[in-house]
């Protein structure tokens, strides 16, 4: 994969942060879910994402909104499953395939947000 240029990465972060919500809006067209899934499949395999955003109609901005996350699913609502106390830790999340400057934090539930594009959790950072 090349080194993602600004615009590269301003288009990751929007395209990982926004495809939930494209893909709920497109649920009863099987078209634009398809069209979705391939953008995605791109960028995953290298395509500029730049490139592909603008295909999607989206112009990527310099300066994206890191703060949008999206929970991962599957995991315990809380350490009470396994009789432990909540510890807090300080940090962020980030792009784990290093493809996007987005940054997010744990829902309200601890759950961290994954990257739809590497279809992986964020990787967490301390502060």
């Amino acid at each position: 994969m090349l080194t993602p240029t600004p615009d590269d990465r301003a288009a990751a972060a929007w395209l990982c942060a926004a495809l939930p919500e494209l893909q709920d809006a497109a649920a009863d067209d099987d078209h634009a879910l398809d069209r979705l899934d391939r953008a995605v499949a791109a960028v995953r395999d290298g395509r500029p994402a730049a490139e592909v955003s603008r295909l999607l109609g989206y112009e990527p901005a310099p300066d994206p909104d890191k703060s949008v996350g999206r929970p991962a699913d599957g995991h315990p609502e809380s350490l009470d499953v396994f009789g432990l106390d909540a510890v807090t830790v300080r940090g962020t999340y980030r792009c784990p395939g290093g493809r996007c400057g987005r940054r997010a934090g744990a829902d309200q539930n601890g759950r961290e947000p994954r990257c739809v594009i590497d279809e992986a959790p964020m990787v967490f950072r301390s502060l």
